[in-house]
């Protein structure tokens, strides 16, 4: 259902995501997003930090908390919320704009709400933030942006990785197994060697 109202957008959006690790000159480097009641608000509400990461020309945001929400621009239109950096089409709300800084929006947000229909949400704001300081913050941050660097967050690159390593398409894969995925992704050089740390 969210596929059908949500416009689907070229593969190309998907791919778009390379990694960066300065900010885009002007560009805010914290944001916070706060108002929203009801469906998705603990995936919605929240400070977002620059992850280090580019999508569609546009710097990637990520919440500080243990469960991670997206904030990301769709190459389009739209700034959206999600749980993955992807083409957006399914998404926790968004707002349409098309610059390159979601504070610089003037539209509403508009969420999926609890009878799961669109509707603008005149209470969520976003706002300039400032950028944490935390040790553990910018750990996080640099994490992510590593880990998507090496294919460990989008969902076509899991699925691919856990084809490989479901050779036998059973869905079910030992330690063993896993060890000896992880020494060839090592010394084929696809992974960096702090990944095979045992």
């Amino acid at each position: 259902k969210i596929g059908s109202l949500i416009p689907p957008l070229p593969l190309q959006s998907c791919l778009a995501l390379r990694p960066c690790f300065s900010p885009m000159a002007g560009a805010t480097t914290a944001v916070k997003i706060s108002g929203r009641k009801g469906r998705y608000e603990q995936f919605i509400n929240g400070t977002y930090e620059q992850m280090g990461a580019i999508h569609n020309d546009r710097q990637v945001f990520v919440t500080r908390d243990a469960q991670a929400s997206y904030l990301f621009h769709t190459g389009k239109s739209r700034w959206v919320v999600s749980k993955r950096v992807d083409d957006g089409t399914a998404c926790y709300c968004y707002v349409e704009d098309a610059g390159t800084d979601p504070v610089q929006a003037k539209g509403s947000w508009v969420c999926f709400d609890q009878d799961k229909e669109w509707r603008a949400d005149t209470k969520v704001h976003i706002t300039g933030a400032l950028a944490s300081n935390d040790k553990f913050v910018k750990l996080r941050m640099s994490l992510d942006a590593e880990l998507d660097k090496l294919g460990l967050q989008s969902a076509d690159s899991l699925k691919a990785l856990w084809k490989r390593l479901d050779f036998n398409g059973n869905n079910i894969v030992s330690l063993a197994e896993i060890d000896k995925f992880v020494l060839e992704m090592v010394s084929g050089g696809t992974w960096p060697a702090w990944l095979n740390n045992k």
